[in-house]
């Protein structure tokens, strides 16, 4: 939406300059209105990048929760919309029939790239959506404010009672109906050869806590657009593997529930 709004902004400022400008009047100054609305596009979108900063600078990002503010949430969204656009990746969701729109649930994925969660929030369609991040990101320029004020939570892991706590705190977002959660069970990004790390038990004690239905996806490819970045294509593919039923979830024990997650996942991938 940001983008095509851009596009447009673009496109239109264009041509109230041309207008004037008799760029119109003869064929060969074609290329240079498309260069001007390329110009005006970059222009519009560093107005944006400009409103983004402005907002931000008003987020406490020392704060340790936030409701998800619907504002952010859609800001936030677009804005990662915005990166994969720039990226020149797009996102092919399979099976996404299978969420459940009627009920607050967790999402788990393997995780391979920086391009997950922004492939995950632009398009899985459960709204509001808050992720559990490792601390570090919510420090990030212009990025820790606007994510912190939309609602996404910090996760110690090096310190197991404050994880406990983010955990709880999740669980009862969830449980409320106040939002859905994801977070990577893996706890970091996978630079490995293979196809998964193991798991940490913990992350799925949200559900259990929560009774809620679990989402289970694999993404795909993500690990590859920073390799080819701009001037190749990426296509990400999400798959929606699972839902495990609220009742099913609040029956299983944390190990159960993460063996048979990673199984999942593993097969899918």
């Amino acid at each position: 939406m940001i983008v095509t709004a851009l596009m447009v902004l673009g496109v239109l400022t264009a041509v109230g300059v041309a207008i004037p400008c008799h760029l119109y009047t003869a064929w060969y100054h074609i290329p240079a209105f498309l260069g001007m609305c390329v110009g005006f596009f970059i222009l519009w979108a560093a107005f944006y990048l400009l409103f983004c900063l402005i907002l931000a600078a008003f987020c406490n990002i020392k704060k340790v929760e936030y409701d998800p503010n619907p504002g952010f949430q859609w800001l936030a969204r677009e804005t990662m919309q915005y990166l994969l656009f720039f990226s020149n990746a797009s996102v092919k969701v399979e099976g996404i029939e299978k969420i459940p729109t009627d009920q607050k649930c967790l999402i788990v994925a393997n995780h391979l790239s920086n391009y997950d969660p922004l492939s995950i929030m632009t398009h899985i369609p459960l709204k509001p959506l808050i992720f559990i991040s490792k601390p570090e990101n919510f420090n990030l320029p212009v990025a820790g404010g606007i994510i912190r004020k939309a609602g996404f939570m910090a996760i110690d892991r090096d310190h197991v009672k404050n994880a406990i706590v983010t955990i709880n705190a999740a669980a009862d977002k969830i449980k409320s109906g106040q939002t859905s959660v994801f977070i990577f069970p893996e706890g970091t990004r996978n630079r490995t050869e293979e196809k998964l790390l193991e798991f940490k038990n913990g992350a799925f004690k949200i559900a259990t806590k929560a009774k809620c239905p679990l989402v289970v996806l694999a993404v795909k490819n993500t690990n590859n657009v920073k390799k080819r970045t701009p001037w190749r294509h990426t296509r990400i593919t999400l798959k929606v593997v699972d839902v495990i039923p609220a009742d099913r979830v609040a029956t299983m024990k944390t190990a159960e529930l993460s063996e048979e997650v990673r199984e999942k996942i593993l097969e899918a991938l």
